[in-house]
């Protein structure tokens, strides 16, 4: 969950684009950063405890000279989160400098032979055995890339990992686990751990494989794979553009990257809608293919993406009579592993390809069988690469720890894949059409109430803020829809929040209720439904709690506060979409007036590429 992103330069001055490479790598972690500079004279190398403004004020990074170097965000794995565990790390003479992302699995014995051969660490990391194994292929005369190569044959789990040496102008990078990718510019050449970080020096990209070695000098590229005892054979790959630019990856005039990215939905749903037309016939045909040879539809995902393919199922079930199943991708080799068979169909979602606990789901479900349906943002991800078939998002680049435009994007892919599968089916009457024709609608409901929706978050916040704990209420497709608004209320405002079934509630949790703990409610607008929720609504009025409603015009519900996000006759498979962006405004507005960094909540990172 670190972030990784280096440059060699054929003239300039390498750490102002580190600085900024590292500014967008930030969500994947900040408990501090550090950068390696090779100038005249030698490797310098700058870190601390911190963000990258931290380090920046801490030491003028931005004004080391040298044109090759390469920079680290780091979220603590192996050590505590101290100036000396910070990366770069260097080998004994300070002549190498290494970053890396992942957990090196057999580091204490890796450490304890290199002990015993005389080298001094100096921290608490598992990556500091590195720098110092390829410290020893530099002096029995290997040059950098063969002694890196050398390295990785000895390391036991994953790893992203680039190294610079003193007197050289070549970047050394390796992966096996862990996202990296190499840019190709104009003028010099770049690796990072994410497109993102590198756009506003390129957007042509060549993805590294597992397994694989590159070295990067100004002029070029080379890539090898890494034999098991160190040899290489070269590989021939071609570069890649994305049609993301600088501007998607920047705030622009907005407080936070999250309250951008909360007002750039409309426009990243409408993207997302375009990108449904071109990749979602594929799909559709691959789950067709998958429920006329008797196969099931398995969604695997987490955190927010779980959410999202709760709405999934939801739909699949209502429009298209297909039974799916849907595990969090954790739990999905004891869960689900055991019942998988050959035919069936793990439809995979995950905003940056690169979730460990997705890719492990999906590479255990491939080799009983099944095949893999991906839907991803992020272009030339891992996840993207090993799937059958990709659903590619469109969303743009997602700086905020905290995902609101990939959710609804997720959601909105979704819609359109399910309306488009029953459509074909011949299944949900006239409501899969119904569907199908309000949904290029959705992006203008949600740019019509934006704004009104930000006003009445910062009226009603008050009442969130002086409370320890929310509870949220949904039923139907709007279960999705509680969960997610909690999970964005407690993730960063730190306010302890749960979501729950409407019907749920007498069976525990009403027993938390008081005059201390508001509710959110999302009223269905299904008739059956809204009386359902009506009466869980007055339940907690009864034991004290004040409500806030999110609902649909023309809906009554006894509550304080409301939240009216879509017009009266949007279908309620339709609604998860609106009705979360209210409840996205006001974990925001909560975070602000706590005085949280909603871009930067405690001990998160967005790209969980560990397990």
């Amino acid at each position: 969950m670190c972030g990784i992103v280096g440059i060699a330069l054929e003239m300039g001055e390498a750490a102002p684009i580190l600085v900024e490479g590292l500014k967008r790598l930030e969500y994947r972690g900040y408990d501090s950063a550090g950068v390696a500079i090779v100038g005249e004279r030698g490797v310098s190398v700058v870190k601390g405890v911190g963000t990258v403004d931290d380090l920046e004020r801490r030491f003028g990074v931005s004004a080391l000279s040298g044109g090759t170097g390469i920079g680290h965000t780091r979220w603590a794995t192996h050590g505590g989160v101290t100036d000396v565990n910070a990366h770069p790390h260097t080998d004994c003479s300070d002549r190498v400098a290494v970053v890396h992302n992942g957990v090196i699995d057999n580091f204490a014995e890796l450490r304890r032979a290199l002990e015993g051969r005389g080298h001094v660490l100096r921290s608490d990391t598992d990556t500091e055995v590195i720098p110092h194994l390829v410290e020893e292929g530099l002096s029995s005369g290997l040059a950098p890339i063969q002694a890196l190569a050398r390295a990785v044959s000895m390391l036991e789990g994953s790893y992203a990992i680039a190294a610079v040496v003193s007197g050289r102008r070549e970047i050394v990078v390796a992966r096996r686990g862990s996202p990296l990718v190499l840019g190709i510019g104009e003028g010099g050449n770049m690796c990072a751990s994410d497109v993102a970080a590198m756009l506003h020096f390129t957007n042509r990209y060549i993805p590294l494989e597992d397994g694989e070695v590159a070295e990067i000098t100004p002029e070029r590229v080379r890539i090898w794979t890494v034999g098991p005892r160190g040899e290489m054979t070269p590989v021939e790959r071609e570069p890649r553009e994305v049609d993301w630019t600088a501007s998607m990856a920047d705030k622009g005039p907005y407080d936070h990257f999250m309250l951008k990215e909360i007002y750039e939905q409309p426009s990243a749903i409408e993207r997302t809608l375009s990108q449904a037309e071109v990749y979602s016939d594929r799909a559709v045909d691959l789950l067709l293919s998958t429920i006329d040879s008797g196969g099931r539809v398995v969604f695997a995902a987490a955190g927010t993406s779980y959410h999202a393919s709760l709405v999934g199922k939801y739909l699949l079930a209502r429009l298209a009579g297909i039974q799916a199943e849907s595990y969090v991708a954790s739990e999905f080799e004891d869960w689900a592993i055991p019942h998988l068979r050959e035919g069936d169909l793990v439809f995979a979602i995950s905003q940056s390809g690169e979730t460990a606990d997705v890719l492990i789901a999906t590479r255990a479900a491939r080799k009983l069988g099944a095949r893999v349906l991906a839907m991803v943002n992020v272009p030339g991800s891992t996840l993207a690469r090993e799937a059958d078939e990709v659903l590619y998002m469109g969303a743009g680049p997602e700086v905020g720890v905290a995902a609101t435009k990939t959710y609804t994007s997720q959601v909105a892919m979704l819609t359109h894949l399910t309306a488009r599968l029953a459509l074909r089916l011949g299944r949900g009457g006239n409501r899969a059409g119904e569907i199908a024709d309000w949904l290029p609608e959705i992006p203008k409901i949600v740019e019509a109430r934006l704004e009104e929706m930000d006003r009445l978050s910062k009226r009603y916040v008050g009442e969130v803020v002086s409370h320890h704990s929310v509870f949220f209420l949904g039923r139907g497709v709007n279960l999705a829809t509680s969960l997610e608004g909690a999970l964005k209320l407690k993730e960063i405002s730190y306010i302890h929040a749960e979501g729950f079934p409407g019907g749920e509630y007498k069976h525990g949790p009403l027993a938390l209720i008081s005059r201390d703990t508001p509710a959110v409610a999302i009223l269905p607008r299904e008739e059956r439904l809204r009386r359902l929720m009506v009466g869980n609504i007055m339940e907690v009025r009864a034991r004290g709690a004040k409500v806030i409603v999110v609902k649909a015009d023309g809906g009554e519900a006894p509550a304080e506060m409301e939240f009216p996000a879509a017009p009266e006759g949007l279908p309620e498979e339709l609604t998860p979409i609106p009705f979360i962006v209210p409840l996205q405004l006001l974990a925001y507005r909560a975070a602000v007036a706590l005085g949280r960094d909603p871009d930067k909540p405690r001990n998160l990172a967005k790209s969980v590429t560990v397990i």
